[in-house]
């Protein structure tokens, strides 16, 4: 008979690549459901138009007429058809096929009659769906400090439409103006490129440290490891919001071929370690929030580790630290993306590609309700996390 060692090798081994991902989401999922969701995720990325929300009504105006603009379910999101070569706006960052990113100015449409010098801002970018809706489900405000704790341009312009509504471009800044957007990337090279975009995407002055009566940037940018017990996005805190996307198994884009090694990377073992990850991070922003402060966590992957198995580890750990609260979800999804069909779990919702156009995305909203930990009244800054 074989040791128990090598009968659990066999079981592990079976839950690798392509074959072992199968297995497992079927599993979950069920033959049925699994056959219909695999063929949508092997689908292209159905993209929206989000324009800009700095953009004057008088620009949108001419985007929507060249673009042939249309509402879509999600809110200054539009479906859109591509006009003529010559006036299409041209791409200047597609290295993340989810989110497209296009210059300030075109040939054929002479956007500077509209603008003063030095004024130009890209006009909108191409999204998948499901990052405008959890970006929208955080509900900012103008006056709120808010954390973008894994920013990727487009999350980071839906939310500083919330926060700045009476900023658009050209006009100086309020001077009652109050918040802030922190912007955070670990990866160097991609927080680099985020600033390039955020440049392009919002209105000068909010990065400007004179702008503002409290000669602070409205908008700041950071690069730091979420797991690290000291840095610059705590310095910049506490925050009233944090959008949370640690990274995750990318099913789609493993099944796809577009993420390295493919599904020839995927194994049981990666999720167990992405929701380790996932839960070290989400348990730091903890750290980071105002009493009454609200975190979202979202993520792309399929598996219920790495979605609601991490909510309700989060919930046993902090036992004793943290009053928390699930906020609802199904009613705020269905109030501002009315027709988007978002399936409710234990500890948040989904949006799945074969009840809709987006997705995969698994997102929960948790407010701090109250810190109970030893010297909370100090606590700003976070704590060794150890299980």
């Amino acid at each position: 008979f074989p040791s128990v060692g090598r009968f659990v090798d066999v079981r592990f081994m079976a839950l690798r690549r392509e074959e072992g991902w199968h297995s497992s989401h079927q599993g979950h999922f069920g033959r049925e459901r699994w056959e219909e969701l695999r063929v949508a995720l092997e689908r292209d990325h159905e993209h929206l138009c989000y324009v800009n929300p700095f953009l004057p009504a008088s620009e949108k105006e001419v985007i929507c007429e060249d673009y042939c603009l249309q509402p879509s379910c999600i809110p200054g999101a539009y479906d859109f058809c591509l006009p003529s070569t010559e006036r299409q706006f041209p791409v200047v960052d597609a290295s993340d096929e989810r989110h497209i990113f296009v210059g300030k100015l075109r040939e054929e449409r002479h956007e500077l009659e509209l603008r003063g010098p030095g004024e130009e801002i890209a006009p909108f970018a191409l999204s998948e769906g499901s990052s405008l809706v959890v970006s929208a489900a955080l509900q900012v405000e103008e006056g709120d400090t808010v954390l973008d704790a894994c920013a990727n341009g487009i999350t980071s312009l839906v939310l500083a439409g919330g926060l700045f509504p009476r900023c658009p471009r050209g006009q100086a800044l309020p001077h009652d103006l109050q918040g802030r957007l922190v912007c955070n990337e670990m990866v160097k090279s991609k927080a680099s490129r985020l600033q390039q975009t955020m440049h392009t995407l919002l209105p000068w002055r909010l990065f400007d440290v004179n702008a503002t009566a409290g000669h602070a940037p409205r908008v700041v940018f950071t690069s730091v490891d979420m797991a690290t017990t000291s840095n610059a996005a705590e310095r910049l805190g506490p925050y009233d919001k944090i959008l949370l996307g640690p990274p995750c198994t990318e099913d789609k884009e493993m099944l796809r071929g577009s993420a390295p090694g493919g599904l020839s990377k995927w194994s049981a073992a990666t999720a167990k370690v992405n929701a380790e990850r996932q839960l070290k991070w989400l348990h730091n922003s903890l750290w980071l929030l105002r009493e009454g402060g609200v975190v979202l966590y979202f993520t792309r992957a399929l598996s219920v580790e790495e979605g609601d198995g991490v909510i309700q580890r989060l919930f046993q750990r902090v036992e004793g630290l943290f009053d928390l609260q699930v906020m609802p979800l199904e009613e705020l999804v269905a109030g501002f993306v009315p027709g988007l069909s978002a399936e409710p779990t234990d500890w948040g919702a989904r949006i799945m590609p074969d009840k809709t156009s987006f997705g995969p995305m698994f997102f929960s909203r948790l407010r701090l309700l109250r810190r109970r930990h030893q010297g909370h009244e100090q606590a700003t800054g976070f704590v060794s996390l150890q299980p």
